[in-house]
């Protein structure tokens, strides 16, 4: 029995991690667990605070222009500090702390507080992705996306019973529990796998070399001259950062951790708020059926077309939430699933993807000015999407699906090229051997 349980394939992608690439993996569930269970309910908590959806907006643009401000240096703190301290620094102020903030919080300005100090993890976003995959090979970053994805979606399994919570105490008295437990199991966990993470090799060498640098001597240096000439030689990655951007543009609208995707669902089409967790445990169930069964078993050379469909049925659960009748709770579980199972194909590929195609010591620069560039253009749309909502609250998801459908443009032409360009490296190589 034990035999045939470590022959799974998904068994086995977890035994080829090492290093920090595992630690990552084994301490996810003590950030993953909290985090599920307080997002779910936070946009409600905030509108039962008085928070009104212009106001969401606010806090939404906000939070994407402190997003783009630290975003900016992610990259230079994290070659400047390394990976492993900037996680460690970065993920207690930008989590535990603003956890904190949120529980005190009675008024927009403090939420708005709170928000900025939260996207202080955009510094980590560029650090921990990198003790991710900067010393494991394409296979084992396939695989580590794959586990850490099946961590965090499995857990939405539990989204339920924080909707038994909810029901007993009430949105208000409910979130509050959710965040204290956040703050705690968030906080242990930092702790735990920074004993554990080592700096990484790419991180050291860094490290080694700017050892007589200050920051200030960094930044003029210029932040982003190395990764700009690395775009200008590289299409693909410049295509893949494209649809990466675009793709990252759903989060402040239609998403399933959106603030408009659960209001949506109990306020406009009326699904009732404690019901409304039933979504959540479809969403998570779907998406850990495709980390289980489907990404595991998915040939290295499918993964472009894979991408392609998770995109193209994604576009089309956007646009069927748009005409979802009031009330119909099946419906709204088969939207659900079909944007789920979608998302799930494209999410561990499309970042596999980014990170074989970004390799090198500027690959800190890459995701730093991939995350400043997402929160500029999301704070703009951030910041007019509480009008957009309170117009037609269906004008969100159309617009969602417009982005979602211009991503697999995108990755049309991503594909394309790559095709081109395989061909004429084959092409050369034949005429060289023929010579």
């Amino acid at each position: 029995m034990w035999q045939r349980f470590k022959a799974l394939k998904i068994v086995q992608s977890f035994y080829i991690l090492k290093g920090n690439t595992r630690t990552s993996v084994i301490c996810e569930p003590l950030w993953g667990i909290p985090y599920t269970i307080f997002i779910f309910y936070f946009s409600l908590y905030l509108m039962e605070m008085g928070i009104t959806e212009q106001q969401l907006g606010i806090i939404t643009a906000v939070g994407f222009l402190s997003g783009a401000f630290f975003s900016f240096f992610a990259g230079s703190i994290t070659d400047f500090l390394g990976r492993k301290k900037t996680c460690l620094i970065f993920d207690l102020i930008g989590w535990s702390f603003a956890l904190f903030l949120f529980l005190i919080s009675r008024s927009l300005t403090m939420f708005i507080i709170a928000t900025i100090v939260n996207n202080v993890t955009k510094v980590t976003g560029v650090s921990w992705n990198l003790m991710v995959i900067e010393d494991a090979d394409s296979e084992q970053r396939k695989s580590a996306y794959n586990l850490l994805n099946i961590i965090n979606i499995s857990l939405g399994i539990i989204t339920p019973i924080g909707g038994l919570v909810v029901a007993r105490y009430g949105i208000v008295r409910a979130e509050r529990y959710f965040i204290i437990f956040a703050m705690l199991s968030m906080t242990a966990m930092f702790f735990i796998r920074n004993s554990k993470y080592v700096e990484t090799k790419v991180g050291q060498q860094i490290l080694n070399e700017h050892k007589n640098f200050n920051f200030k001597e960094r930044l003029k240096k210029g932040i982003y001259k190395g990764t700009f000439k690395q775009l200008s030689s590289n299409k693909r990655l410049r295509i893949a950062m494209a649809v990466q951007i675009l793709f990252n543009l759903i989060i402040p609208l239609g998403a399933y951790n959106s603030m408009y995707f659960l209001p949506y669902m109990t306020d406009y089409l009326g699904i009732d708020k404690a019901a409304a967790s039933i979504l959540g445990g479809v969403y998570a169930g779907v998406m850990l059926f495709v980390f289980l069964f489907i990404t595991p078993n998915t040939a290295r050379k499918n993964i472009p077309a894979s991408i392609l469909t998770g995109l193209f049925l994604q576009t089309a659960a956007f646009f069927w939430i748009t005409m979802l009748p009031h009330g119909m709770m099946i419906y709204a579980v088969l939207a659900v699933g079909i944007y789920s199972f979608g998302h799930g194909i494209f999410m561990p590929f499309f970042s596999t993807l980014l990170a074989d195609i970004s390799e090198g010591k500027e690959r800190a620069g890459i995701y730093s000015l991939l995350n400043t560039v997402t929160a500029i253009v999301s704070a703009i749309i951030g910041s007019v999407s509480g009008f957009i909502y309170a117009a037609d609250p269906r004008y969100v998801f159309y617009l969602t699906a417009f982005i979602t459908a211009l991503c697999f443009i995108g990755m049309i032409m991503f594909i394309t090229y790559d095709k081109k360009q395989r061909s004429a490296k084959n092409g050369t190589k034949q005429l060289i051997e023929g010579e």
